[in-house]
């Protein structure tokens, strides 16, 4: 498998005869000029950054590439990026600049023109799915100067300028000439790194020079390599620079191999989705979980202190809420839920299941190790009568159970991710009711969901957000497990790496051969 890997990822398609002599001098001038990154997971949307998903795990294959409205940090602070300046002209209406600089690869510029464009394109029948518009609502935009766009919101939108982390600057021209299925393959955008090819296995790019925020590499791969054990043999053999999703037991691997096993805290919660939504009609309409005493007793039955002390290595911590500390919102007083399965078995029987019963989780395990995490979760639900059979999907088939609502199951693993946008409320744009996707709506959390949303006194926002985390926790709105962290497989031959909370410094790294 190694082998073939380096194949793949060091030479491509060899066209021809080539001599010993000409592969090592191919194999040389890689490594010293290519950026080489190993990714768990495909962008399913390839390019296109306006389909139907968006942000995690593409952002991956998107940031070195593309030019996001505004960057967010490390802090959750709100950074110009594509856009330079915004305004709050009154509590619907924004003003927001780009910059001037902003070159594709077509040599086009970007303006206010293309930004509006592109907003026409997510206003029409074929863009309005697109999942970047899934929490947006505009009643109007419209171009003020060359470079300056007004937005209206249907109502005040507390969040509007960090939901713009999520929105990408791309040549609307080129979009419209290509057409989505060809513009997915070779897109035209603005970043660092210009895409010269895209394909199942990897995605290939070379420095832009008029880009505003030049890369130092001058070449970068990334590579689809959905196996964990393969993501750490590449990264131990100095066949790859950046391998992502490494579990916690390959961190010694990594280090023996003499690269940087880099653990940072993450911009996610490990849970299950408990389903309230009947979507495969086996429960006459009821199903379990949309009854609060048997997600209480889901949440009870699991033992969390010793999956994150044996199992993740003492890496992080369990969690007692849909946020992690670096998310705004974060509520401190919120405890993990205890240790107890007589309490589980308790609710159980009071929701009339004293026997138990039997459900089916569907699932992907795209994450190293998430396997390992399923069973154990499986096992202590067992102990209280929740019996549960774990279903393995890859992970583009359970992205189109979700989008086709065509789940056959009751429940499923889902990372409440953040990024980029850092605020707790936008897991409200799946989890939650009136979505056309979701899976799990509480009603009595609604109005408190909305007042939020349209609260733009930051520090009464984030009363709110703490006191919707306090609701989510009373009603065990989803199976909780432990606050996100990444584990990720760094060469020593590389330099400048950063990462903002899944935000990739592409641009920023250099490699030393």
């Amino acid at each position: 498998m190694l082998k073939r890997f380096s194949y793949l990822l060091m030479l491509g398609s060899v066209v021809g005869t080539l001599t010993a002599a000409d592969i090592q001098r191919v194999r040389a001038q890689d490594a010293k000029e290519t950026l080489r990154v190993a990714m768990y997971q495909q962008a399913t949307p390839r390019g296109n950054v306006y389909g139907l998903n968006f942000v995690w795990p593409h952002m991956y294959w998107w940031e070195g590439s593309y030019d996001s409205f505004v960057r967010i940090d490390d802090k959750a602070q709100v950074l110009p990026f594509a856009a330079e300046k915004w305004e709050l002209i009154n509590q619907t209406t924004h003003r927001v600049t780009f910059r001037k600089d902003l070159t594709f690869w077509s040599d086009r510029k970007n303006d206010a023109a293309n930004i509006v464009k592109a907003f026409d394109y997510l206003h029409s029948e074929a863009g309005k799915t697109a999942g970047i518009m899934r929490n947006m609502k505009l009643a109007s935009f419209k171009a003020v100067d060359t470079h300056t766009v007004e937005f209206v919101t249907a109502h005040p939108d507390a969040l509007f300028i960090p939901k713009l982390a999520a929105f990408y600057v791309i040549d609307m021209a080129a979009f419209a000439e290509m057409g989505v299925a060809n513009f997915s393959v070779k897109p035209v955008a603005s970043g660092p790194f210009k895409i010269t090819g895209w394909t199942d296995q990897e995605q290939t790019s070379t420095a832009f020079d008029k880009s505003w925020r030049p890369a130092k590499a001058k070449h970068m791969r990334i590579v689809n390599v959905p196996e964990g054990a393969t993501r750490l043999a590449a990264i131990a053999a100095g066949e790859v620079d950046i391998a992502f999703n490494l579990a916690p037991d390959d961190i010694p691997r990594v280090q023996a191999a003499g690269h940087i096993a880099a653990v940072e805290g993450a911009p996610f919660v490990a849970s299950i989705a408990l389903f309230t939504e009947d979507f495969a009609n086996k429960w006459g309409g009821k199903p379990p979980f949309a009854d609060r005493r048997v997600r209480l007793a889901a949440n009870y039955a699991i033992n969390r202190d010793v999956m994150v002390k044996d199992y993740l290595k003492g890496l992080t911590r369990p969690s007692g809420q849909m946020a992690s500390p670096s998310i705004l919102g974060y509520n401190p007083n919120i405890k993990p839920y205890p240790y107890d399965p007589a309490k589980a078995k308790q609710l159980l029987a009071e929701a009339g299941y004293p026997n138990g019963l039997d459900l089916l989780m569907e699932t992907s395990t795209i994450i190293s190790g998430a396997s390992d995490i399923l069973q154990i979760v499986a096992a202590d639900l067992a102990k209280v009568g929740i019996n549960v059979t774990v279903n393995v999907v890859p992970g583009p088939t359970r992205t189109k159970l979700w989008t086709e609502k065509s789940w056959k199951g009751d429940m499923s693993s889902f990372a409440m991710s953040y990024s980029p946008m850092m605020d707790v409320s936008v897991q409200f744009a799946v989890y939650g009711c009136g979505h056309f996707n979701t899976f799990t709506c509480i009603p009595a959390l609604n109005d408190l969901v909305v007042a939020q949303e349209r609260e733009m006194d930051p520090r009464k926002r984030v009363g709110l957000l703490q006191e919707l985390m306090q609701r989510t926790h009373d009603e065990g709105f989803a199976l909780l497990l432990y606050e996100g962290f990444d584990v990720t497989g760094v060469s020593k031959r590389v330099k400048g790496y950063k990462n903002w909370n899944k935000v990739i410094h592409y641009e920023n790294m250099s490699v030393d051969g």
